[in-house]
């Protein structure tokens, strides 16, 4: 009998700065996307449009259809992965939003506003039709043209679409059937921005379940039920993806870091890290710098060839 192969969760991680809490990645071709591609996080709000191919976005056992033309919002910090439909490559244009710092920069975004777009409105993945949504479609694609050209005040202009652009999503999904679908998950919010703010310190499941006003047991089967795993794995869950961010992007001892993530031991942080990715914390930093000084490498020559082309 073969070995069985391990799933992991791989973290893409960006860094978007606060004067400027935006990311723009146009014409993104993906190859084939098998079923064993693990899944992964991001720290942000994901707006994709698919310019080409079809498929499904994959999260915490659900999942959601895409085909040219499709406006997908992917939630910030959820697992989710995108399959490609035969095996045929896709090609996307992408947003990757910081809420919390985008709404801060704008002062009219009062505190009500600013929980609605932060917490209740974008949140699971959900899926829009540009043949229903012209006018976001044509929003989106003016940014993307925009962050493309870079001419004199492009990001000022940027970040007033995007806050037109945030605010009729806003419209459509106050008002859509899937935001109404997916409330039954509001119960839980109180303990998922809780895990998210202390996942460095000990959490207690029966806390958890008092915030939602449940009893620990129903918390479980609906915090399985709604994510896709249990509370305690969804925990380490978001301590491994802090953990990946400071392994990759700082020289911290791995000790500190695990601490620094909520572990009161090196073996039960190296122990919950290779469950989910696949080796120790030493290999994988070790892996990822070789992999990004590779990656840098490529960028570089894709460069020159780009530029000696024009």
């Amino acid at each position: 009998m073969g070995r069985k192969k391990k799933k992991y969760v791989e973290d893409h991680i960006f860094r978007i700065y606060p004067d400027y809490p935006l990311m723009v990645l146009d014409k993104i071709a993906w190859a084939k996307a098998g079923a064993n591609d693990p899944l992964h996080f991001h720290y942000y709000l994901e707006i994709g449009y698919c310019y080409e191919g079809q498929g499904t976005i994959m999260s915490e056992g659900k999942e959601a259809a895409f085909s040219p033309g499709s406006i997908s919002l992917v939630a910030p910090n959820l697992l989710h992965a995108t399959r490609n439909e035969n095996g045929v490559y896709t090609m996307w244009g992408y947003l990757f939003v910081d809420l919390e710092d985008f709404v801060k920069l704008f002062s009219f975004i009062d505190e009500r506003m600013h929980l609605k777009l932060c917490r209740q409105l974008f949140y699971g993945i959900q899926i829009l039709d540009e043949r229903k949504h012209g006018q976001i479609t044509s929003l989106l694609k003016q940014i993307f043209k925009a962050a493309d050209e870079k001419k004199g005040t492009y990001k000022v202009q940027i970040m007033n679409m995007l806050c037109a652009f945030l605010f009729m999503l806003y419209d459509v999904l106050e008002h859509d059937h899937m935001a109404e679908e997916e409330a039954v998950s509001l119960p839980l919010l109180p303990a998922i921005d809780y895990i998210f703010d202390h996942y460095m310190e000990q959490i207690k499941v029966g806390e958890l379940a008092a915030m939602c006003h449940f009893s620990e047991s129903h918390f479980r089967k609906v915090f399985q039920k709604m994510k896709g795993l249990g509370p305690v794995d969804y925990i380490n869950c978001i301590r491994v993806r802090e953990a990946c961010w400071r392994l990759q992007n700082t020289m911290e001892p791995i000790r500190i870091i695990g601490e620094k993530c909520g572990y009161l031991s090196i073996s039960s942080f190296e122990r919950n890290f290779k469950k989910r990715m696949g080796v120790l914390p030493a290999k994988w930093r070790e892996e990822r710098r070789l992999y990004r000084k590779k990656e840098r490498g490529e960028y570089e020559i894709k460069k020159i060839l780009v530029e000696e082309q024009k």
